[in-house]
């Protein structure tokens, strides 16, 4: 009788319902628990990035995609810029001051006035009659086609990006940006056409 008498304690232990209070306690503490844990991963995945890409990381570009020389320029939306392949003598300033051997070039498309993208307006005709110019929209920045600036309130030409040659084309480091000036002409990458 006494086993018996145990074991339906035990059983009764068992089957008594779940208070509320106990439960509150316990979904507290799970999704604190859970919290920490969440956090954890960030942390973790903050300090230890995985493979970068994109913009900020190499971008590869094949052969097929690199425009030929004179082409209008060909934007990159992963790398965030702006392939140029000038030919010879092209895309000097107005005042026709960087001469250039021709080659490729990989431009931001952040204008450095506010940051707003710079397209290229293949139709945009300059005082002197030439066209095809990267004229930013938001207050009027004019650069040639190798960045340079030559009307607005940029403070500097266009930034460009390092490019590396491959035997399948070309990486574009978009991490390793230099800022734009006079000489942006002659950061050309030459380039078998």
């Amino acid at each position: 009788m006494l086993e018996r008498e145990r074991t339906m304690k035990v059983g009764e232990v068992l089957a008594a319902p779940v208070r509320r209070r106990r439960f509150m306690i316990g979904a507290f503490w799970t999704s604190l628990a859970g919290l920490v844990a969440a956090a954890g991963v960030s942390i973790a995945n903050t300090m230890y990035p995985r493979g970068v890409g994109g913009f900020g990381g190499p971008v590869a570009v094949p052969a097929s995609a690199i425009p030929r020389p004179g082409d209008p320029p060909r934007p990159n939306l992963d790398g965030r810029f702006l392939l140029v392949n000038l030919a010879p003598g092209e895309g000097l300033a107005v005042d026709g001051s960087a001469e250039t051997s021709g080659g490729l070039l990989a431009l931001w498309r952040r204008c450095p006035h506010l940051g707003c993208t710079v397209p290229w307006n293949e139709s945009y005709t300059w005082k002197d009659g030439r066209k095809g110019w990267f004229v930013c929209p938001c207050h009027g920045s004019t650069y040639s086609k190798a960045g340079l600036r030559v009307h607005g309130p940029a403070p500097r030409s266009m930034d460009t990006m390092r490019i590396e040659v491959t035997d399948a084309g070309i990486v574009v480091q978009t991490g390793d940006r230099t800022k734009g000036d006079i000489d942006n002409a002659q950061r050309v990458v030459p380039w078998p056409t």
